[in-house]
């Protein structure tokens, strides 16, 4: 009996010693857990990093990353840009719609000019029509030639009267009539300028792609008159940006290939 109770008291002895070194090891490990969070490095909370929404204009700066993109963009068709530095190769001939009794415009583009027409009248604007759209560049010379024969009329030297009639009427390969994005409105003189239908343009044209091409403020930059009747496409994206910025064609380029002081 006396065994018994030995071997009972030792089992006993033993489960609660047992007990006691497996408390003290989950005590050690808490102890070990508290020194540890209070001890650890406080991390820096990450900065949220706010991601710019992409522009319709793509690639402004002049970076190795965007210089192929600002090329790509230079490129589009309806951005082409054509004056006295910058002409129209004669095998360039643009697949072409008509407007109206013969009068013919890019087919690319016709569905914005035809929109637009349509929007003034849908306001009540109905005295308004394209006197002139795509020329051929025969068509360019001939008229060009007028135009230097009014300044002979006039006195001039055929010198001087080649460099007046080109702030009147572009040589051949150096109009946008030849590119067939560009419409000449009503009459072709600056009393459009006092149309409603001009008001009109220059409140709404940006949305339909269509920019005053050589406003009054520009003609230094241009290197030609003033041209109120004159409205050339090049898409809405940079319609608006030019009409926000101000800018007329030969400074949007610029803008584009991120030249400084623009």
């Amino acid at each position: 009996m006396r065994i018994v109770n030995k071997k009972k008291f030792i089992r006993g002895i033993s489960i609660i010693i047992i007990g006691l070194i497996m408390i003290i090891a989950l005590i050690v490990m808490m102890i070990k857990g508290i020194i540890f969070l209070v001890t650890k490095p406080k991390e820096e909370p990450k900065q949220m990093v706010k991601q710019e929404e992409p522009n319709t204009v793509q690639a402004l700066s002049t970076d190795n990353k965007t210089s192929n993109a600002n090329s790509e963009i230079l490129n589009q068709w309806n951005l082409k840009l054509v004056n006295k530095d910058n002409r129209v190769d004669r095998s360039y001939i643009p697949e072409l719609s008509e407007i109206d009794d013969g009068i013919m415009f890019d087919k690319r583009a016709i569905s914005y000019l035809k929109n637009m027409i349509n929007a003034m009248y849908k306001e009540g604007i109905t005295k308004i029509w394209v006197q002139s759209a795509y020329r051929s560049y025969e068509k360019q010379e001939e008229l060009f030639n007028k135009q230097v024969q009014t300044q002979k009329n006039k006195g001039k030297s055929q010198e001087e009267a080649e460099r007046l009639a080109q702030t009147v009427v572009q040589r051949p390969e150096m109009s946008e009539h030849n590119l067939a994005l560009a419409a000449d409105f009503n009459t072709v003189t600056n009393e459009f300028e006092d149309t409603k239908a001009f008001t009109w343009l220059q409140k709404n044209a940006a949305e339909y792609g269509f920019v005053l091409r050589y406003p009054k403020d520009k003609q230094d930059i241009t290197g030609i008159t003033y041209e109120s009747w004159h409205w050339r496409y090049v898409g809405s994206e940079h319609a608006k940006v030019m009409k926000e910025k101000g800018y007329c064609l030969e400074e949007y380029v610029e803008y584009l290939k991120g030249a400084q002081g623009v």
